[in-house]
C-alpha cells in the first residue's frame, strides 16, 4: 500500500437504530457543541473500524475530513489503513494515540487521533470505537482524557438503555465474580456473562448449546433450585457445573452457573476418548458410543447400521472401514430393482470372489426376507475369508428383528438428529465450511424436529448458502419461510402463527430490516419485537 495515498474501503448500510448509535447520538452530541469550535472531531464506530457517525462542528476540518473519506461507512481497519487511531485501536483493544508522523497513511500525519474501545456493560465484548481527532499535537495531553470520557458516557448510556432483567442478571454476575473463585457463567436466552475462569473453560461451545443445558437441567431442578451436573465440552472433555435459577419478582430471569473442571482421572483408570469416525462432525455421546461399539464389531464380524433416513448410517460405515485402512466395494440393493435380484446377487458374487477387503451394503432394507436370507449365507463365506463388511437398513425406531438372520452380525442403531441437538452447530459449521451461519440462525435450527435428519440439514444448508450472495453470513432472514416458521419455542395458536408467519415474511421482504417490516406491516417496531419475543424468536442478534 502506498503510504501518501488514503484508500479505506466502503461499506454502506449504517442502521441508525443500532443500541450503539443510540446510545451514542445524544453524548456525542453534547460533546460537539461544547468542544466543536476547538478544532476536534468526534468518531463512532462499529467492532470492525467501520465508521457509523461523525460530529465536526470546524468548517475547514469537516471538509478536510470528507476529503480524506473519513466520514460514515469507511473502514478505517488497520489492514487497510495502516496505523491509525481507530483501526489500531481496534486491534489491540485498549486506548491508543496516534500522533502525527506515527501515522501509517502520509494524508493522516497532520492528526492526533485518540480512539478508546466502548465495551458493552453486560458481555464485556467490544462494540465499537470512539476517536477523538485534532490537528497533530504531540503534548496535548487532554485529548485522550476527553476520549476515556467520551467513551465511558457511551457505556454509562448503553448499561441505562438494558432492561431491567438485564440489569438484574448483571448484578448477580459481579457479586458471584467478587465472592467466587470459580467460573461464573450468568445466562438467558439472549444474553451470556463469563469470567476468566469460566470463559476459558467454555472455549469453543455456543450459547446456544449451553443455554439449553442450562434450561433442562433447571426443568428437573430440586426444590431449592439448585442442581449439581456435568456439562460435555469439546474435545472429549467435561466440566461440573452448580446451576441456580436467578429470580426477578419471583419470575426465573436466567441462570447463574458455577462451573469447574471435572476432577481428571489417573492414569490407570482413564478411558480412552471416544472420538467421531474421520471427517464425521458430532460430540453426541449416543452417537460417540454407537461408534465406539461399531468399531469393534467390524474387527471380528459383519455390522447393520440401523436408523431412520438421513441419520447417517452409509457415511459412518464407510468412515470406520476406511478407518481399518480399507477402501470399501459400495453394493447398493437398489440396483436389484433395476438389474433384478438374481443378476445383483451373481454381481455381487463375483466382486467377493477376489481379493479380501472391505465391503459396503446399502439399501438392504430394499430386500425381502428371504432375499436377505440369501445374503446372510454370501456374506458368512466372505466374512471366513477375511471380508468385513458394513451395511445399511433403513427403519422406523421400533425396529427390532434381526436384518441378516442366520449370520454372526452386530445391528447398532444410529440416533436420529432429535435427539442430538447439541451437535447441529458443529454439523452446520461442516457442512458450511469455509463459511459459517449466524449463532441465531443456528439456534432456530436447534429447535426443529429434522424429521429427514442429518441429510435434511446438509441439503438446507447447501440451499440457503446457495441463495446468499456474495459470501455473507446468513441470517434469520436468510432461513427458508417454512423453516422459520416451523421453530417456535411455545405452542401458538392458529391465530398467532399467523402473526407470527405474517412478520417472518415481511423480514425476509425487507431483507431483515426490523423497522421497514414493522413499517410494511402497519405496526410499530415494539410490537413487532413484543410479538417474537412472546413467540420465542430473537432478531436481536444478541446471542454470541
Amino acid at each position: 500500500m502506498a503510504t501518501d495515498r488514503l484508500a479505506p474501503p466502503y461499506r454502506p448500510g449504517v442502521d441508525p437504530e443500532s443500541r450503539l448509535l443510540r446510545a451514542a447520538g445524544p453524548v456525542l452530541d453534547a460533546m460537539n457543541a461544547r468542544l466543536g469550535e476547538l478544532g476536534v472531531s468526534f468518531l463512532l464506530t462499529d467492532a470492525n473500524a467501520r465508521i457509523l457517525e461523525r460530529r465536526v462542528e470546524n468548517r475547514r476540518l469537516l471538509h478536510t475530513l470528507d476529503s480524506l473519506h473519513i466520514t460514515p461507512g469507511f473502514v478505517f481497519a488497520e489492514d487497510a489503513v495502516g496505523t491509525n487511531g481507530v483501526g489500531t485501536a481496534v486491534e489491540l483493544g485498549r486506548t491508543t494515540r496516534i500522533d502525527g508522523h506515527e501515522h501509517y497513511v502520509d494524508e493522516l500525519v497532520r492528526f492526533t487521533c485518540v480512539g478508546v474501545p466502548i465495551m458493552d456493560p453486560l458481555t464485556r465484548r467490544p462494540m465499537g470505537i470512539v476517536d477523538i481527532t485534532c490537528g497533530a499535537d504531540r503534548d496535548n495531553g487532554l485529548v485522550t482524557v476527553l476520549a476515556e470520557q467520551t467513551a465511558k458516557a457511551i457505556e454509562q448510556r448503553l448499561f441505562e438503555q438494558q432492561t431491567i432483567q438485564e440489569r438484574a442478571l448483571l448484578a448477580h454476575f459481579l457479586s458471584s465474580s467478587r465472592r467466587s473463585h470459580a467460573g461464573i457463567l450468568v445466562l438467558n436466552d439472549r444474553v451470556q456473562m463469563t469470567n476468566p475462569q469460566a470463559a476459558r473453560l467454555l472455549d469453543g461451545v455456543d450459547q446456544p448449546l449451553l443455554w439449553d443445558h442450562v434450561a433442562r437441567v433447571l426443568a428437573g431442578s430440586c426444590a431449592d433450585g439448585t442442581v449439581d451436573s456435568e456439562l460435555p465440552l469439546p474435545g472429549g472433555r467435561s466440566a461440573r457445573t452448580r446451576t441456580m435459577p436467578l429470580r426477578d419478582g419471583g419470575a426465573v430471569i436466567g441462570a447463574l452457573v458455577e462451573i469447574r473442571p471435572a476432577a481428571e482421572p489417573t492414569a490407570s483408570a482413564r478411558p480412552a476418548r471416544v472420538v467421531a469416525p474421520d471427517g464425521l462432525a458430532g460430540t453426541d455421546r449416543a452417537f460417540l458410543w454407537a461408534c465406539r461399539a461399531a468399531r469393534a464389531a467390524l474387527a471380528a464380524r459383519t455390522l447393520v447400521l440401523c436408523g431412520e433416513p438421513g441419520v447417517g448410517k452409509a457415511a459412518v460405515g464407510s468412515a470406520l472401514l476406511r478407518e481399518r485402512g480399507d477402501d470399501p466395494l459400495v453394493c447398493d440393493a437398489a440396483r436389484a430393482e433395476v438389474s433384478g435380484l438374481e443378476a445383483w446377487f451373481d454381481e455381487l458374487r463375483v466382486a467377493l470372489a477376489g481379493p479380501p477387503g472391505a465391503l459396503l451394503l446399502r439399501h438392504l432394507d430394499l430386500l425381502d426376507g428371504l432375499a436377505r436370507r440369501r445374503l446372510s449365507a454370501i456374506l458368512g463365506d466372505a466374512g471366513a475369508r477375511g471380508w468385513r463388511c458394513a451395511a445399511t437398513f433403513t427403519c422406523a425406531s421400533s425396529w427390532d428383528d434381526m436384518v441378516l438372520p442366520g449370520l454372526d452380525a452386530d445391528q447398532l442403531r444410529l440416533p436420529p438428529l432429535r435427539n442430538r441437538l447439541r451437535d447441529i452447530p458443529t454439523l452446520v459449521a461442516a457442512f458450511a465450511a469455509p463459511r459459517r451461519f449466524a449463532p441465531e440462525a443456528v439456534q432456530l435450527l436447534m429447535r426443529l424436529s429434522w424429521p429427514g435428519n442429518i441429510g435434511e440439514l446438509r441439503r438446507l444448508v447447501g440451499r440457503v448458502l446457495e441463495a446468499t450472495p456474495g459470501g455473507a453470513v446468513p441470517g434469520l432472514a436468510d432461513l427458508p419461510p417454512e423453516v422459520r416458521r416451523a421453530a417456535p419455542r411455545l405452542t401458538l395458536t392458529r391465530f398467532e402463527r399467523a402473526e407470527i408467519h405474517a412478520i417472518l415474511d415481511a423480514m425476509a421482504e425487507t431483507g431483515g430490516n426490523k423497522k421497514d417490516a414493522a413499517a410494511l406491516l402497519g405496526i410499530s417496531r415494539s410490537t413487532l419485537y413484543r410479538k417474537l419475543q412472546a413467540a420465542g424468536i430473537d432478531l436481536d442478534n444478541t446471542t454470541f
